[in-house]
């Protein structure tokens, strides 16, 4: 009696080590997939925010041009002073603005003159782009504007490289794009 006593007490013993062995295992399965999901969960949080902050430097870009200078005559801004606050935008959320490459967005329509663009680091500016494709449909990709087109925008555009930290799987450098189009001011 005494050794089928030891017996099943080993039985037992056997099956509560080969349960926590069990356990331990899959674990170690689940737990790399688990950060891997994690850490892809934080980098496209990083990219979206990525994404919103080089939109809102864009538009900072377009206000600055809206703004005069009272202390210099009345004058508009100069391509540099729409660069260096768009850089300021960038810095502010702490992004490289070595990072900033070239980047030009399609027109509502074909322009006719066309728009007059310069492209300082990296930073496209427009100044007589389409706002409307007048009597013609707009489409993609743009054709010839219509008649009543209204070419009095201004359009600031530029790319952005972001590369995750991280070298997993070699995944190459993303390149988001940031726009805004607005009228000028009289």
């Amino acid at each position: 009696m005494a050794r089928t006593r030891t017996t099943r007490q080993q039985i037992r013993f056997a099956a509560f080590y080969q349960e926590k062995g069990q356990e331990i295992a899959e674990a170690a399965v689940v737990m790399p997939i688990l950060c891997l999901i994690l850490l892809a969960i934080f980098w496209f949080g990083r990219v979206f925010n990525i994404a919103s902050t080089i939109e809102r430097a864009a538009k900072h870009g377009i206000q600055t041009t809206h703004r005069t200078c009272a202390t210099c005559g009345n004058n508009t801004p100069t391509n540099a002073q729409i660069v260096a606050d768009i850089n300021a935008a960038l810095r502010n959320d702490h992004l490289s603005v070595a990072n900033v490459t070239g980047y030009s967005a399609p027109f509502a329509c074909q322009a006719t003159p066309a728009p007059n663009c310069t492209t300082s680091q990296g930073v496209e500016i427009c100044t007589g782009a389409p706002l409307t494709c007048g009597t013609a449909n707009c489409q993609n990709p743009p054709v010839a504007c219509g008649a009543d087109v209204d070419l009095g925008g201004v359009r600031v555009s530029f790319g952005y490289r972001f590369t995750s930290p991280l070298p997993i799987a070699r995944l190459p450098a993303i390149t988001l794009h940031a726009s805004a189009l607005s009228p000028l001011e009289n």
